[in-house]
């Protein structure tokens, strides 16, 4: 049951006046509107996400669609921002290659596209993030032996979703070569 149906109960949707249906649609609209921007203070969302909590809070898809288009006009909502914010956020900070984060943003309802055009706009180096990285990881791991060193790097490059060139290549820059005593 919506909001509509919850103000008046024992009316069922399009039995209400015409003033006092467009009266509570437009109630409906401003509450799912002052949710929305409850929601996006927290933390930005893309479309769908924002659109799949109002739902779930029992918003009618008309309001829900309503409101969507309403926080679309005002800027507030934009998968394209939102996409590159998030890139960057975990790109930098978690060090995820662009396939992990292209996922990621999938997950959260971003289509593939603009997923896509966002990490070319973001410009990214995932080389110099996997070096970085393998860096860090290389002295957690300094005192195994060698060998086992690259394993659990490599390892833990291709956790984060680093191809398996990148992954190698970054883990035998920040080891000795073979050889070394």
């Amino acid at each position: 049951m919506g909001p509509i149906q919850e103000a008046m109960p024992g009316l069922a949707a399009g039995t209400q006046p015409n003033g006092v249906r467009a009266a509570l649609l437009d109630g409906a609209r401003r509450e799912a509107m002052a949710r929305a921007g409850r929601l996006l203070a927290s933390r930005p969302r893309s479309e769908k996400e924002l659109g799949d909590r109002l739902a779930q809070a029992g918003f009618e898809p008309a309001i829900v669609e309503a409101a969507l288009d309403r926080l679309r006009s005002l800027g507030l909502v934009n998968d394209e921002d939102f996409a590159l914010q998030w890139i960057e956020e975990r790109a930098s900070r978690k060090k995820l290659s662009s396939r992990a984060v292209v996922h990621e943003l999938r997950a959260k309802g971003v289509p593939p596209n603009v997923a896509v055009a966002a990490l070319a706009r973001a410009g990214v180096d995932e080389e110099a993030q996997a070096l970085e990285l393998a860096a860090r990881y290389a002295r957690r791991f300094s005192s195994k032996p060698p060998a086992e060193q690259f394993t659990r790097i490599h390892q833990a490059l291709t956790r984060r979703g680093y191809s398996y060139e990148i992954a190698e290549s970054a883990a035998r820059k920040v080891l000795p070569p073979d050889g070394w005593d």
